[in-house]
């Protein structure tokens, strides 16, 4: 009976391992809207995931040295608001006024993916929450959307909206 068991049971496992996964093909897509920037993106390198991690990190803590050095000197901010920050030191200036009176608490990161376009172009997208402490004491709890582009271990370009966290 336990050969008969172990039969039926060592059967199953290699029909179970066998049943091999389908590959699936990239079928071309016909798309209502063509995208103007790049439609066919692949993983990119993991090296600019850790460093727009520690980018937050070393702004949370108020360490701005830190987080210009991974600026490059002609960095562009887009802003929610439709503002740009043009250059390393615009956008430092930028996170000091904005950054140095709040504490950033209970810190997620909901997703977080590097992207590599058709163009070549290097980003790191990643979407995130917090609960943010002003001045005054008052908490806003918030959900965000950062997207970080890199050339050669360097933010040259950002993007990115918050908006308040439905609980």
């Amino acid at each position: 009976m336990k050969k008969l068991l172990l039969s039926i049971l060592a059967s199953a496992a290699l029909f179970a391992c066998s049943d091999a996964k389908k590959e699936e093909t990239a079928s071309a897509v016909e798309h209502i809207y063509k995208p103007t920037y790049s439609d066919n993106w692949k993983i990119g390198d993991q090296k600019n995931v850790l460093i727009a991690e520690q980018i937050h990190k070393d702004l949370f803590a108020k360490d701005f040295a830190k987080v210009e050095a991974v600026l490059s000197d002609t960095a562009v901010f887009n802003n929610e608001d439709g503002s740009v920050l043009k250059g390393k030191v615009a956008v430092i200036d930028f996170m000091k006024k904005n950054f140095s009176a709040i504490k950033i608490n209970n810190y997620k990161i909901i997703a977080i993916f590097p992207t590599v376009g058709e163009n070549g172009h290097q980003w790191v997208d990643i979407w995130d929450q917090a609960d943010v402490e002003l001045p005054d004491g008052t908490i806003q709890k918030l959900v965000w959307m950062d997207a970080f582009r890199f050339e050669n271990g360097k933010v040259v370009g950002f993007t990115g909206f918050v908006k308040p966290r439905n609980e």
